[in-house]
C-alpha cells in the first residue's frame, strides 16, 4: 500500500507552488505527497467538489475572487477533515488569532520560512501517514494469519479425528498378528510386524498430539493459581531415572514465581522443552538450568541447557507446526512438541522464543503476563 499524503494548494502565485513543490522534493517526500494547485474560484469548486481526499488545504490570504476567511470556511464546511493551513502576508496577531479561531491549524508566513515550516509538517503527516499504512498492512496480514491457522485448525482437527478409528483398528489387527500368527510369520515376518507396529505407534502420537493442538486451538485455558516450582519438581522426578542414568541435572537457579495459568497445560510446556534438553544432549554431560525474571508487568521463565544447539535458520521456524531442526533428523519426534508450547503460551497471552548457539546450547524463553497489581499476592 502506496500512502501519499493529498494536499490542494489554494494560491494564485505560480512562485509560490514551484518553491512549494521543490521543497517537497528537497525533504525526499515529494513521493508521499500530491500537490493540488487552485489558482481560480473555478480550480477551487472543481477540487473542493471532486471525489479527491484532501488531507491538507492551504489557503493563500492574498486571493482575487474572494477574501480568505471565506474560503476557509467553504473549506471547514465540505471538508471537515482536512488539515487547514493559512499563508500569511500580514504579520498581525489579530488575523492568526481570527483564522485558528475558524478551524485553521497552523498560519504560516508567506514567505521563505513560512513555505518551509509548512513543507515540514506535510513531511511528518507523510509520515504518520507511512507508520498508519504500515500498521494496516501487518494488522491485515496477522488476521489473514489467524483466519488462516483457524482453517488449518479445523482441517487438523477433522482428519486426525477420523483417523483414530482405522488407526485403532489397524493396531488391534497387528496386536492380533502378533499374538495369534507369531510362529506363522516367521523371523523375516515378525520384524516387518515389529516395524509395521512401531510406525502405527508413531501415527497414533502424532494423531494424539494434532487433536491436542486443535484443542487447545478452540478452548479456553482453566486457570488458577500455579506454584511453577511444583511444575518444575514434578517434571524433575517424571525425569529423574533418565537423568541418573545419563549424569544430568537440572538445576533451579531461583524461585519460580506463582501465577494464574492453566496447571496441566503449562505442565505440558515444562514436559517438553526439559524432554527436548535430554532429548537433544550433547556428549557434554548435560545441565539444565531453570530461572525466573520479572520484567514490567510479565514473569519470564528461562530453561537452559548445554546441548547441541539450533542453528539460526532453525530457530525461526521450529514453534510451527511440524517442524523440526535440521539436527533433529536422527532423533524421535513429531515435530508438535514446541508448536504445542507456543500455542499454550500464547492462550495465556504471552510470547515464547529461543537463543541458541549451534553446538554450545539452547535457552528456552516464555513469557506469563501478570496483569495488574492485584495478583501481586498470588505470585512468591
Amino acid at each position: 500500500m502506496n500512502a501519499v499524503i493529498h494536499v490542494l494548494f489554494v494560491s494564485a502565485s505560480v512562485s509560490d507552488e514551484a518553491v512549494l513543490t521543490s521543497l517537497l522534493a528537497r525533504e525526499q517526500i515529494g513521493e508521499d505527497v500530491k500537490l493540488s494547485a487552485a489558482a481560480s474560484a473555478q480550480a477551487f469548486y472543481d477540487a473542493l467538489y471532486s471525489e479527491q481526499s484532501y488531507q491538507v488545504i492551504v489557503v493563500d490570504d492574498r486571493q482575487a475572487w474572494s477574501d480568505w476567511p471565506g474560503i476557509i470556511a467553504i473549506c471547514a464546511k465540505n471538508r471537515p477533515d482536512a488539515l487547514l493551513a493559512l499563508l500569511s502576508s500580514a504579520e498581525q496577531p489579530q488575523q492568526q488569532e481570527s483564522a485558528l479561531s475558524q478551524g485553521v491549524a497552523a498560519v504560516y508566513p508567506r514567505n521563505s520560512a513560512g513555505l518551509i515550516a509548512l513543507t515540514k509538517l506535510v513531511g511528518k503527516l507523510a509520515a504518520q501517514e507511512r507508520s498508519f499504512s504500515l500498521r494496516q498492512e501487518v494488522e491485515a496480514f496477522d488476521e489473514a494469519e489467524e483466519a488462516a491457522e483457524e482453517e488449518r485448525g479445523k482441517l487438523v482437527y477433522a482428519v486426525s479425528h477420523d483417523l483414530q478409528d482405522p488407526l485403532q483398528l489397524a493396531r488391534r489387527y497387528a496386536d492380533i498378528l502378533n499374538d495369534d500368527f507369531e510362529d506363522a510369520l516367521g523371523e523375516s515376518g515378525a520384524k516387518v510386524l515389529d516395524h509395521l507396529k512401531f510406525n502405527l505407534g508413531r501415527t497414533q502420537e502424532m494423531l494424539d498430539e494434532l487433536l491436542e493442538y486443535s484443542r487447545l486451538q478452540h478452548s479456553r485455558p482453566e486457570r488458577e493459581p500455579v506454584d511453577f516450582n511444583e511444575l518444575l519438581d514434578e517434571v524433575t522426578a517424571l525425569y529423574k531415572i533418565t537423568l541418573d542414568e545419563i549424569g544430568g541435572s537440572i538445576i533451579r537457579q531461583q524461585s519460580l514465581p506463582t501465577l494464574v495459568v492453566d496447571r496441566r497445560q503449562f505442565l505440558r510446556v515444562f514436559q517438553n522443552l526439559i524432554g527436548n534438553a535430554i532429548k537433544f544432549r550433547s556428549d557434554r554431560p548435560l545441565h539444565i538450568a531453570v530461572r525466573a525474571q520479572r520484567v514490567r508487568n510479565e514473569w519470564r521463565i528461562g530453561i537452559k541447557d548445554n546441548g547441541i544447539g539450533i542453528s539460526e535458520e532453525d530457530a525461526g521456524r521450529i514453534f510451527s507446526m511440524f517442524e523440526r531442526g535440521s539436527a533433529a533428523a536422527d532423533y524421535p519426534g513429531t515435530g508438535m512438541g514446541l508448536a504445542i508450547c507456543k500455542r499454550i503460551v500464547q492462550n495465556h497471552g504471552g510470547k515464547i522464543w529461543v537463543r541458541s548457539t549451534f553446538g554450545s546450547g539452547s535457552v528456552f524463553i516464555f513469557s506469563v503476563p501478570q496483569a495488574d497489581d492485584a495478583a501481586e499476592g498470588l505470585i512468591k
